[in-house]
């Protein structure tokens, strides 16, 4: 009795420890731009809790530098002060390229990534874009068509303000959920004009800046400046306009400054988790969740689904196809500039506008009486043309004089001046491949990753067609070329749009993602940024993007509530 008693005593005197598991959320979503912002915003608006990672933090509209004038951005530059740089130094986070190949890679760690300072061109792929490989052959074809996202890219226009016109083509399908679109200046209907003439019509642009008032946001002011950043959220941004509207549910939470690494897995080889470490402290955190929704930007997506190997995913997490981190697309670009002497003296304009072209040319190759000797084809964008000045340093250069007499030469150019930017596609090739490299790890022990990239006798054929449908329009507008040399691609990686490295398809031994951007391998995880195209197409991705996350978190939810997640 005295033992049993005295035991008795010394345990009621022990604290009991509670050993509380971990909180497991209902879905992790790994990134916040576009794919990632739209998975949150999309997921809490169903009352599903959200908990965002994010490699970056919040940027502070009220420090860009927007409308700082050039006289005094050249003080505040002399002063010590510093335009936001909203890129990612490779310094702090490098990437590997195969040596002779280089390919530029642009980042943005920040909440609503490269939505912060992209090029707002919102164009809807096509269904000649989803039906090409299963018209001509190469490669697989995508599991999806056009009516299966056409109504998410009704949605998606309605949400975030994209303005355009009244067309509506098998390149370029139109919509009834366009704002009006900015008026082209002067050179801009003269190329629309001429392109009538060569059948290689020229139709209003479509970018995603608000030309009216969107859930209560302002429309765009015209200054010209959105690679700074607006800072009155007048174009589409994840961190302005869905991210908030997320948080208000009160069903997100976002975690900053946390640099996803791996992707955690069950005894069953499903997603359990993610690794993380801390951007600032190095410091490694683990969170635990149901569901997983990838949204890092296709490089960084694929960096961590490669070095996410366990017992169960030897390859890289879902990797039994040996398809991820293969099929790398971008797009090939030339840039070609000009000048209109028929609009010399005609009179500077602020003809800024909302930034870039107000024009757009889809893709015509597939049409009589063009021809081509290749796959796929391409567009063509006329960002930098008109008032804004771009010309000086190029034109500026032929002229003789000085003082006023020069300055009048310029400026009498302004008006005339031209860029043609013709994105062509590049086919999906096994060796374009982005591969992680154990040897070689970033400032927290991962693997950097390491990417592969060249073009092909396809894409050389195209590039001498692009050469020629510039030369073609530029001779019948009246445009003189300036410094110009054909052919000369911008460098690999340039156009900015990354995809198809974890492809959608029907045949789970040659694609890695479901049609809903799940995978093939781990039912509770989902991929939903450019890696899961399936092609590049010539357009830019965001709005495809933007639907494909939609549609696939849609079907997310449905899934959790029938308990199948």
């Amino acid at each position: 009795m005295m033992c049993l008693s005295a035991t008795r005593t010394r345990a009621e005197e022990t604290p009991v420890q509670v050993i509380r598991s971990p909180r497991q959320y209902p879905v992790i979503v790994i990134g916040s731009g576009a794919a990632g912002g739209m998975a949150a915003w999309n997921l809490t608006q169903q009352g599903i809790p959200v908990v965002l990672l994010d490699a970056g933090t919040k940027f502070d509209r009220s420090k860009y530098w927007t409308h700082v004038t050039p006289w005094e951005h050249r003080a505040r530059t002399a002063r010590g002060e510093k335009e936001y740089n909203f890129f990612l130094d490779t310094h702090e986070q490098p990437y590997l390229t195969q040596e002779g190949r280089p390919f530029s890679l642009a980042r943005v760690w920040g909440h609503g990534g490269k939505t912060n300072v992209w090029g707002r061109v919102s164009l809807r792929y096509s269904e000649m874009d989803f039906q090409g490989p299963a018209r001509d052959g190469w490669e697989i074809p995508w599991p999806i068509g056009y009516r299966d996202i056409a109504p998410y890219y009704d949605k998606v226009e309605e949400l975030i303000g994209v303005y355009g016109g009244s067309d509506d083509s098998d390149a370029l399908p139109g919509s009834a959920f366009l704002l009006p679109a900015p008026a082209p200046r002067c050179a801009e209907r003269l190329l629309m004009r001429t392109g009538a003439t060569l059948q290689m019509p020229i139709v209003a642009g479509r970018r995603a800046n608000m030309t009216k008032s969107v859930r209560g946001f302002p429309p765009c002011h015209y200054c010209g400046k959105c690679g700074r950043g607006c800072d009155t959220a007048s174009f589409f941004c994840s961190a302005d306009h869905l991210l908030p509207f997320a948080l208000a549910t009160k069903k997100l939470e976002i975690r900053s400054n946390v640099v996803a690494a791996r992707i955690l897995v069950d005894d069953k080889g499903l997603a359990r988790g993610v690794q993380y470490f801390d951007r600032q402290s190095g410091r490694e955190q683990r969170v635990q969740g149901k569901v997983i929704v990838l949204a890092a930007s296709c490089v960084d997506s694929t960096r961590i689904l490669l070095n996410s190997t366990s017992t169960a995913h030897p390859n890289g997490l879902g990797n039994s196809s040996d398809v991820i981190g293969r099929y790398l697309c971008e797009q090939i670009r030339l840039n070609v500039k000009g000048y209109m002497p028929a609009l010399f003296g005609s009179g500077y304009k602020q003809d800024y506008g909302a930034d870039g072209e107000h024009i757009y040319m889809p893709r015509f190759n597939h049409r009589v009486p063009h021809t081509r000797d290749y796959l796929r084809g391409f567009g063509m964008q006329f960002w930098g043309s008109a008032s804004t000045g771009g010309g000086v340093p190029f034109f500026g250069r032929t002229i003789p004089g000085f003082g006023a007499a020069l300055k009048a030469e310029c400026t009498g150019r302004y008006p005339g001046w031209v860029e043609l930017h013709p994105f062509g596609e590049v086919l999906p090739y096994a060796h374009n491949r982005i591969t992680v490299d154990p040897a070689k790890t970033d400032r927290y022990g991962v693997p950097l990753l390491k990417i592969d990239y060249r073009i092909g006798e396809n894409e050389r054929k195209m590039t001498e067609h692009m050469a020629d449908a510039v030369e073609e329009l530029a001779k019948a507008a009246g445009v003189e070329l300036v410094d110009y040399r054909r052919g000369e691609l911008d460098a690999m990686g340039s156009a900015i749009h990354e995809h198809a490295t974890c492809r959608m398809g029907a045949d789970p031994k040659r694609s890695a993602l479901n049609r809903f951007n799940q995978m093939h391998d781990v039912k509770n995880l989902f991929v939903v940024d450019g890696s899961s195209f399936t092609t590049a197409s010539e357009k830019n991705p965001t709005l495809t993007i933007l639907a494909l996350s939609w549609r696939a978190t849609d079907y997310l939810a449905e899934e959790m509530k029938k308990s199948n997640l």
